[in-house]
């Protein structure tokens, strides 16, 4: 499994897909702000041997660390898995909207972080483990409306440990989405 492909990125002139230091943020909030009819699934992709393509996974695990599996009636957090294949066609069969956090390759600085609407993506679709989501059963359905939360990888060489750049990005993806989940308790974000 590899970071989302540089050419499936494309950021819309609308602005609705942000990318920068705090743009991403904006678009996070909007997006959660306009889903929050449905159920929202945190689900957090990646390869934990392939350096900082596990970033969507260890962001995940702090997110649920942090604020517990189900944050609020509307948002579920759901655990890091070697096979998000299965968490997604569950989310599928069940309904909701997709945030997806993972390594997004777009050809930016490593470290910087990425939020695009899966829909506003040039082919609408990311590989898990190199099978497209629209080939599992269920899924692909589930796909539009869906977020992406990604950070530019720095490594994707074999080996364990996320580079002192992405962790830096983890940490503020983190913070930051803790805040905006967390705010949810309290009232719309």
């Amino acid at each position: 499994m590899g970071p989302i492909p540089a050419e499936a990125i494309r950021v819309p002139p609308s602005g609705d897909s942000l990318v920068g230091p705090s743009g991403w943020e904006v678009g996070a909030r909007s997006w959660l702000r306009g889903n929050l009819e449905d159920t929202v699934h945190v689900v957090g992709v990646g390869n934990p041997i392939r350096q900082d393509d596990a970033v969507g996974l260890e962001i995940v695990a702090s997110l649920r660390r942090r604020l517990g599996p189900r944050p609020t009636p509307k948002v579920v957090i759901h655990p890091p898995s070697l096979m998000p294949e299965r968490i997604l066609s569950r989310v599928a069969a069940q309904g909701g909207r997709l945030m997806v956090f993972d390594a997004v390759e777009a050809n930016r600085r490593p470290g910087s972080i990425v939020c695009a609407n899966l829909a506003d993506t040039k082919f609408g679709f990311f590989a898990t483990h190199n099978v497209p989501l629209r080939l599992i059963p269920g899924v692909a359905g589930s796909l539009e409306g869906s977020l992406v939360i990604g950070i530019q990888p720095e490594s994707l060489d074999v080996g364990e440990g996320l580079s002192a750049t992405v962790t830096e990005a983890k940490g503020r993806v983190v913070a930051a989405m803790g805040a905006i989940i967390g705010g949810l308790r309290d009232g719309p974000p």
